[in-house]
């Protein structure tokens, strides 16, 4: 198979399928190397999101007094998805510049990095929502029939996610200013999507628009699958959230096979 096969679905998953060995030794070892040399290991992907559940439960139901009930739930289930979702933008974009001497000395079809960086983003992901269930027994959650759109939810984060990071990963060989400025948009959209805050805390007035954001849409439906609470908003915008993430997923990567050739140049 050769990169200027025409895109399609077909194509990439052969691509998957045919480098199916390649890629669970990349993200075995990208999970090692995240956790080498510390003595907790894996639990530090429990141990970072609760810490920063305990800041801003600290700063707004202690301080501000703005929280509610059930303020440190809302609070981890907007931070793991969104973590997740940024962890596969901000790792893909240095999918090619941190395997360059890997990828001058063997060929292999490219998109290979990008979406082992996604992969072991959605392990480490898998094990964070571990964190969720002390917090759901303290506030006597139950999950109900809702709970069927977590993997939904977590398909729409992969697919953005991973558009996303075909595009920063070729862009990034190209001009490597690029991950400085997606560590700046990934914290102004962190404030910018319900993560420290529910959809409904957003004015009537801009509702409509800031739903236009699929990352909104992703982490109100783990919000609502978790905590088994309805939706604030209609199937409408789950639908337009799914044909963007489709498309950025689509754009991403027709954009990454037209780009790789010239970007691995610059490595």
């Amino acid at each position: 198979m050769t990169y200027e096969t025409p895109l399609t679905v077909r194509t990439l998953l052969q691509t998957v399928r045919s480098q199916r060995h390649v890629l669970l030794n990349f993200v075995s070892r990208d999970l090692k190397v995240k956790y080498r040399g510390t003595v907790l290991g894996y639990l530090w992907s429990l141990l970072e999101p609760l810490s920063l559940v305990l800041v801003y439960y600290f700063v707004f139901e202690v301080i501000a007094r703005r929280g509610g009930e059930g303020y440190p739930l809302i609070v981890i289930l907007g931070v793991l998805p969104y973590n997740f979702m940024g962890s596969i933008v901000s790792s893909g974009a240095v999918a090619l510049t941190s395997n360059a001497s890997l990828i001058r000395r063997v060929y292999m079809p490219r998109e290979v990095f990008v979406l082992s960086a996604t992969a072991s983003n959605f392990v480490v992901f898998a094990l964070s929502m571990i964190a969720v269930i002390p917090f759901m027994v303290v506030y006597g959650v139950l999950p109900g029939w809702k709970l069927l759109m977590l993997p939904g939810a977590s398909l729409l984060m992969l697919l953005l996610g991973t558009g996303l990071a075909f595009i920063a990963a070729c862009a990034n060989a190209l001009f490597r200013d690029v991950g400085y400025v997606i560590r700046v948009l990934l914290r102004l959209f962190f404030y910018g999507s319900p993560t420290i805050y529910p959809v409904t805390m957003v004015p009537e007035s801009v509702r409509d628009y800031y739903l236009l954001n699929p990352v909104s849409i992703a982490i109100s439906m783990v919000r609502s699958s978790i905590m088994n609470t309805p939706l604030a908003f209609g199937f409408e915008y789950v639908a337009f959230a799914t044909a963007c993430s489709l498309f950025v997923f689509w754009a991403g990567y027709h954009l990454f096979r037209r780009w790789q050739s010239k970007a691995v140049k610059y490595l």
